[in-house]
């Protein structure tokens, strides 16, 4: 299957702050320059998706902004519409042999993802080093037929005993077929079209 993604860059911070006090835990980053703070805001367009298939996403970077372990006990979609779900979430470390995910139409589980997620105990130095952090999965769904989207997703985690939550800025549409109706899917199935025709 392909996607449409789209990044924009700059986009805001969409880490959470809180105050930092001695004896705190350290602060999960998704997919955030720890020098700068910035993320970029991300949007996906899947073509052709159908009820209760999986689709799986990923490619995001997670770290810990000092040493430690954080868990992550639930990802929720900011303002899903149209029957969109989570069905999964998982993470594993980042690997010099395999690529990061991407889009696949499979369950996370048979992408090398556990099906428990493990805690995360990468801190963002390593970029400095062996340059390997923590690769967020997500497996999206639907539960009808029609085009379905997410604006986001809100990660919240257990960090020394005390839950924080971060957000990412991704856009995720899956695409009812031949959806001429909603934008986003309208301009990528017109765009499949044209590279199409300019393949024969």
């Amino acid at each position: 299957m392909r996607a449409l993604i789209r990044r924009i860059l700059p986009a805001s911070v969409i880490v959470v702050m809180t105050a930092g006090c001695v004896g705190e835990g350290p602060r999960l980053l998704l997919d955030e320059d720890p020098e700068t703070g910035t993320t970029a805001s991300i949007g996906i367009v899947l073509p052709d998706t159908v009820a209760r298939r999986p689709y799986s996403l990923g490619g995001w970077v997670m770290c810990l902004d000092r040493p430690g372990s954080v868990t992550i006990d639930k990802v929720d979609l900011i303002r899903p519409s149209g029957g969109m779900v989570l069905q999964a979430f998982s993470s594993r470390l980042q690997s010099r042999t395999r690529a990061m995910l991407g889009n696949a139409e499979q369950p996370l589980t048979e992408l090398e993802f556990p099906a428990r997620s493990p805690a995360v105990t990468t801190p963002c130095s390593n970029m400095d080093h062996d340059g390997l952090l923590t690769e967020l999965g997500l497996q999206y769904g639907k539960t009808g037929d029609r085009t379905a989207r997410a604006e986001g997703v809100r990660v919240t985690y257990t960090s020394a005993g005390r839950q924080r939550t971060v957000d990412l800025d991704l856009d995720v549409q899956l695409c009812a077929p031949d959806d001429m109706d909603t934008k986003q899917c309208r301009d990528m199935y017109k765009e499949l079209r044209s590279e199409s025709k300019g393949d024969e």
